[in-house]
């Protein structure tokens, strides 16, 4: 099957491409002694990825320095040729030495073929690796090709290293897949055994023998490859200038036709270990991180390549396999393997799936069983950090006896600025959360811990250093390991404490106390740690307790803590202290029950300026013991109450819409022995508010209470005593306010129980206090007549009936309703019947019909007919003829009277034709008021056929309530009628007597006198 071509130069992209990341979370960690403060760097080329690969490199005189690859560095042409860089160790850093090698292209003619090799942007220092007086750069992507006539074998990426030997200055050239194979013999052949695309060095590693093992994932067709040759071998039958040579003892592995292994980049990462019990074999580990269609998969081979364990990823395309790493970290002595798969996506943050990278530990079991499953898996906690793109076994980095490793997110961390997790090793593996995490030193993005190496003591304290590289930034940076001080340390303390036992005397009261003596013994041991050494011992007394409410204290300085310096320089044995301490009197505090916690934390001291020391303390710093106080609760000492409650309440049921005030009255009682710290726990429900506490407790009639959250619900704790004794019982009245009932349901449910801090029974039964919910409304109606009275005179001889004479006075009927609460109600109906259809015939002349607050209503008939305005004017007496009427009280006797002015005439809907007006309100609130008014005219012509006399006009309105707005229970539906009467007096109106009377009688008067007077005259004349 042929196999697709793809480019190699895709492989390195991936590893050092910039790409988007996102935030993440930084995992929890707590520092060991990797040092983050006292940092050495080195510096290289700006743009030439310096720190994109490196290695310690130690000589055979024990001198030490950092080896730097720089795969971007430009040549002396100002080409792209990559370069090596050493930097010999100095604690503040300094310049770094470029190595030189043969970087210039090279051609040469053997019989008909011509040889051709290009090293512009070859990529030298891709990966580089040091052993003795050796150090081997690698430059994956340099270019081969072999002329022959017109044909050629094709310039493809073969790879090559460079070795250098530091201490007799001699260079030589590796470069294994180098072929003189024309390009149509390939073809021919089916690519089989194709190497020209190897990119031979893209990761290396040396064997303790001396063994340079090369990645070539590029090989057999991009199927990958491993290679290995002795470095002795390589050196020896190098020929500068010979650019095709045969090197002894240089072993490939196979070409397959499997399409399993097709592009499955074999040798992406490599590495050596002891994996068949054979100790005197090396066994080959290399990555193929998109074997079997990018699944991923890691091949343990022997010598002779044959396959001792294959680990398959768990995940397409997670580029399981991208770094391996061999150490043992759980000291059995057998060599772990672990495999990072940088592209690992996993569920994130209610994302689907996100990618974070992941580790993989193997460890390897005893006999020749396989690796198997996993025995820990290390999940990146950043998005799109890479977390598993680099991991170094760090040697042992505490001086444990266990190995540790380091893990690198290069794109993890604060703002994707690159973070290294360290692990420690342990009998059952790595730890599963980091030990330390180093966060990247710079200020933005630098691949920080894109390479790793660790495992070398670079400033010789007798601990391991970590190299850790930063490409984009041209940086390396060397984290120094601290010496670690192990600490032992006891605390020793009395298991009691007696309050009746007065044993010390505080010296500022003379008072007595009950004390007891308290021993602390600290001790150090540890590798290469200084001969000078300080500790400080902080003791704290209860520290459970805040400081105002601590039951012990020391009895010289009634302080309930103290540090002291300790002296442990040269000293192999513990150094003691003891001091002593007091118990407080019983009133100053209320817990008698939990145990009294001292705690001894030992620290380093800091130098001179405050400087932290360069060690880090291991091991016992901090210690906890406990003593208790003797308690009166029988001969096993241990008080058993048996606590008991009743409760009943008053003020039930509660109203919706009203603040209710409930009284609570509970019978709390004691029929065991002590209860400590006893309380009444009363849980309220939403909506209700502690008041006050009384209790039947001689001087304790108000009760001492706290309301507190607990779960998210508000608690009143009420003290019962200290202890509560036994057959102890109290009466309680606690007094709450209720409200807010709008959606409490049916019942609200108070919680009740008597809590102690006793060990066994401390509590009695809940009590669940149920208090039903009900819902009410008053509603009013009134009614009200404007005016209440109305006289109107009858006039002699009939007018026009639709003239302005026909319209007596204005008449308002006004019903209103208002809501005295407490709740609201819904869908009030409100009917009013009116004496009246505004017909002829009727007295009153319904004009309008006016609702206010939120009232619908619809009259039937529909009033004012004749389409009249309010504002019409309306007769009125002459102010003299109101005056009569009111001197003679508007009252004349005569035919048309009704027989007696208390017998009044009664129009209502009952005598007369009706008008109903119809009144809706979806809701009315608490307090609300509506109201309808209903506007009339006195219609005359109708009042004119009508006899003298009173008459009585009525209207009736009624309403009712279908329902409260509540989902609780109602107690009553609110509903009632009102009358409004109108008072009317129909009277004849008394007329004013002409003047041509009164002329007619005065001058018949004075005739009458004139002959009344002749008469008398003429009788006496005669007599």
């Amino acid at each position: 099957m042929t196999r697709a071509l793809c480019p190699l130069h895709a492989l390195w992209l991936l590893e050092w491409a910039l790409l988007l990341l996102g935030p993440g979370t930084a995992p929890l960690a707590w520092a060991l002694n990797l040092d983050p403060m006292r940092l050495t760097f080195y510096t290289g080329p700006n743009g030439s990825h310096f720190g994109f690969s490196l290695d310690f490199h130690k000589d055979s005189h024990g001198s030490v320095a950092v080896v730097v690859g720089a795969p971007r560095t430009l040549g002396r042409s100002q080409e792209e040729t990559g370069g090596v860089f050493l930097c010999p160790w100095k604690a503040d850093g300094g310049q770094c030495n470029s190595l030189h090698f043969d970087l210039s292209d090279e051609t040469r003619k053997v019989g008909s073929q011509t040889f051709k090799t290009f090293k512009a942007r070859q990529g030298l220092g891709a990966s580089v690796v040091s052993w003795s007086d050796v150090i081997v750069a690698c430059a994956p992507w340099q270019h081969w090709n072999v002329l022959e006539n017109a044909e050629e074998a094709e310039k493809t990426p073969v790879g090559g290293c460079f070795v250098a030997q530091l201490q007799d200055g001699r260079r030589a050239e590796y470069s294994p897949c180098r072929a003189n194979t024309m390009g149509d013999v390939y073809v021919q052949y089916k690519f089989s055994g194709d190497r020209r695309y190897c990119e031979a060095g893209f990761s290396s590693v040396i064997t303790q023998a001396g063994e340079l093992v090369l990645g070539a994932p590029g090989g057999y067709f991009f199927l990958g490859l491993l290679v290995r040759a002795p470095i002795a071998n390589i050196v020896s039958n190098y020929r500068p200038g010979t650019l095709l040579w045969h090197v002894p003892n240089q072993r490939f592995t196979f070409d397959s036709s499997d399409p399993e292994y097709f592009d499955s980049y074999r040798g992406y990462s490599v590495a050596v270990g002891e994996f068949d019990g054979d100790l005197s074999t090396t066994e080959y580990v290399l990555g193929a991180p998109t074997w079997s269609w990018t699944l991923g998969a890691v091949e343990v081979m022997d010598s002779y390549y044959q396959t001792l364990h294959r680990l398959h990823g768990e995940q397409m395309a997670s580029y399981f396999g991208h770094s391996v790493a061999v150490t043992d970290v759980n000291g059995d002595g057998r060599q772990d393997l672990l495999v990072g798969a940088p592209l690992y996506m996993a569920s994130w943050a209610g994302r689907k799936l996100a990618e974070v990278g992941r580790v993989y530990l193997f460890l390897q079991s005893r006999g020749p069983h396989a690796l198997g499953t996993p025995s820990l898996l290390l999940t990146g906690t950043h998005l799109y950090g890479r977390f598993g793109s680099a991991i170094a076994p760090l040697g042992d980095l505490d001086r444990d006896g266990y190995n540790d490793v380091a893990v690198a997110a290069p794109y993890g961390g604060p703002s994707g600025r690159g973070q290294v997790l360290v692990f420690l090793g342990g009998n059952e593996g790595l730890s599963s959360r980091p030990s330390q995490v180093l966060d990247s030193p710079f200020p933005t993005r630098s691949g920080f811990g894109f390479s790793l190496r660790g495992a070398v003591d670079i400033d010789d304290n007798g601990y391991p250093d970590l190299l850790v590289g930063a490409y984009e930034a041209n940086k390396v940076i060397v984290y120094r390991a601290q010496p670690v001080v192990k600490a032992t340390v006891q605390l020793l303390v009395q298991d009691s404490l007696n309050p009746a036992v007065k044993n010390c005397v505080l010296q500022q009261t003379k008072t007595p106390v009950s004390c007891f003596d308290i021993q602390m013994c600290v001790g150090v041991t540890g590798h290469n740690i200084p001969q000078k050494l300080h500790l400080n011992a902080e003791l704290q007394l209860d520290r459970q307790k805040t400081r105002q409410g601590r039951r012990v204290l020391l009895l010289n300085s009634q302080q309930a803590g103290f540090t002291q310096s300790l002296d442990l320089s040269g000293k192999h044995s513990p150094v003691c202290h003891t001091t002593t301490a007091f118990l407080r009197d019983e009133a100053e505090f209320r817990d008698k029950l939990s145990p009294i916690v001292l705690s001894l934390n030992v620290s380093l001291q800091p130098e001179k300026a405050g400087i932290a020391p360069a060690l880090m303390l291991h091991g016992d710093t901090h210690i906890q013991e406990q003593t208790r106080i003797v308690l009166d609760c029988g001969e096993d000492g241990v008080c058993v109450p048996q606590l008991q409650l009743a409760v009943n309440v008053t003020g039930s049921p509660l109203l919706v819409g009203t603040d209710n005030v409930l009284e609570l009255q509970v019978d709390a009682a004691n029929e065991g022995e002590g209860a400590y710290e006893a309380e009444l726990a009363v849980h309220l429900p939403p909506g209700a508010h502690y008041m006050q506490a009384l209790s039947n407790m001689e001087g304790f009639e108000r009760l001492s209470c706290n309301q507190k959250k607990e779960n998210e619900t508000r608690v009143v704790l009420c003290e019962l005593g200290n202890p509560m004794k036994k057959s102890t019982r109290i009466g309680i009245t606690m007094l709450v306010s209720v409200g807010n009932l709008e959606e409490a349901g049916e019942y609200v449910s108070f919680q009740l129980q008597i809590r102690s801090k006793n060990s066994q029974n401390p509590n009695s039964k809940t009590v669940l206090l149920d208090v039903p919910v009900r819902a009410e409304a008053q509603v009013e109606l009134r009614g009200n007549s404007f005016p209440a009275s109305l006289v109107v005179v009858a006039e002699e001889g009939d007018r026009e009936q639709n003239s302005l004479d026909s319209w007596g006075p204005k008449v308002e009927h006004t019903y209103e309703l208002h809501n005295n609460g407490p709740g609201a109600v819904s869908d009030l109906r409100l009917s009013i019947h009116l004496p009246s259809q505004s017909q002829p015939s009727d007295l009153l002349y319904i004009l309008d019909v006016q609702p206010q607050g939120g009232l619908q209503c619809s009259p039937q008939p529909s009033p004012n007919p004749l389409k009249l305005d309010w504002g019409l004017p309306t007769p009125s007496p002459s102010p003299m003829a109101h005056h009569r009427r009111e001197r003679r009280q508007a009252f004349l006797p005569g035919p048309k009277q009704p027989s007696s002015p208390q017998d009044p005439i009664l129009v209502s809907c009952d005598s007369a034709p009706c008008t109903v007006v119809q009144c809706e309100l979806q809701e009315m609130a608490r307090g609300q008021r509506a109201m309808v008014t209903v506007l009339a005219f006195l219609w005359l012509p109708s009042l004119r056929q009508r006899p003298l006399g009173q008459f009585v006009l009525q209207s009736h309105a009624w309403f009712n309530v279908s329902s409260l707005p509540y989902g609780v229970p109602t107690l009553s539906l609110p509903s009632g009628e009102a009358l409004v009467q109108t008072q009317l007096l129909r009277v004849f109106e008394e007329r004013p007597i002409p003047i041509w009377w009164v002329l007619v009688g005065v001058l018949g008067g004075l005739l009458l006198l004139t002959l009344l007077v002749l008469a008398m005259w003429k009788v006496r004349c005669e007599g």
